[in-house]
């Protein structure tokens, strides 16, 4: 498997409030090699949450292009882009958004059956993936019957059923305690080896993303430059000392 690189140009992301328009995204220029781990911090309100919904296309742009492997996202019809969403981006988010009624390989396996697998592939690929991600005697459980930390794991699960090339995170270990966290900090990084995707992770952990080799700062609906990043970042190491 090998990541699809990312051209962002001129995106801006606005919203109606009041009558009146809210620019959330203004004017973002950013590029994604193949393969690359990107974290993007920022204080609550930068626009990180908003940024991702639209680079994943849960949300259509005010004006600008997302360009994912080589396909102007921005362009596409509802059918088509749904298509290219489910097979090349995976999701994970700080709330699983796990079906209770269903099972954990049940959960997992959901996009795959949504794509047209049949259900024995898609539940195969699932119950690999849950082994994977240490879940291999919880295939059965119902989300209501796992930690929040198990029920993360699915949900990585079932960003990955699909072997998406793009991997988003919102915020992953946002509702999890410090040890459980850094054991999906330490599984994220691990699949980033194994499967080369390109993987584009919002948060506020800050051992998350240092563990991620290009680190971007947002700011105010703005992407810093990989300098104005660097030079944040060393400022806050700074003065945590």
């Amino acid at each position: 498997m090998s990541g699809a690189p990312v051209e962002i140009i001129a995106l801006r992301k606005a919203f109606a409030f009041g009558g009146r328009p809210i620019e959330v995204l203004k004017g973002i220029d950013l590029s994604i090699k193949a393969g690359e781990m990107v974290a993007v911090v920022g204080a609550s309100g930068a626009g990180k949450s908003t940024f991702l919904h639209v680079l994943g296309t849960l949300d259509v742009v005010s004006s600008g292009k997302v360009v994912i492997d080589g396909a102007d996202v921005t362009t596409l019809a509802p059918t088509p882009l749904a298509a290219f969403r489910n097979h090349t981006i995976g999701f994970v988010f700080q709330f699983h958004h796990l079906l209770p009624e269903f099972s954990a390989v049940e959960n997992a396996a959901m996009p795959g059956m949504i794509a047209g697998l049949q259900r024995s592939v898609a539940e195969k690929r699932a119950t690999d993936l849950l082994q994977r991600v240490g879940l291999g005697h919880r295939l059965q459980h119902r989300p209501g019957e796992l930690s929040g930390g198990e029920q993360q794991r699915v949900a990585l699960a079932r960003a990955l059923v699909m072997e998406p090339r793009l991997l988003l995170a919102d915020e992953p270990t946002g509702n999890l305690d410090a040890r459980t966290g850094a054991a999906i900090h330490e599984l994220v990084v691990e699949l980033n080896r194994e499967r080369g995707m390109t993987m584009i992770v919002v948060t506020h952990n800050e051992d998350l993303a240092a563990r991620m080799p290009r680190r971007l700062h947002m700011a105010d609906g703005r992407i810093l430059t990989d300098d104005e990043s660097q030079r944040r970042s060393s400022a806050a190491q700074e003065g945590a000392v």
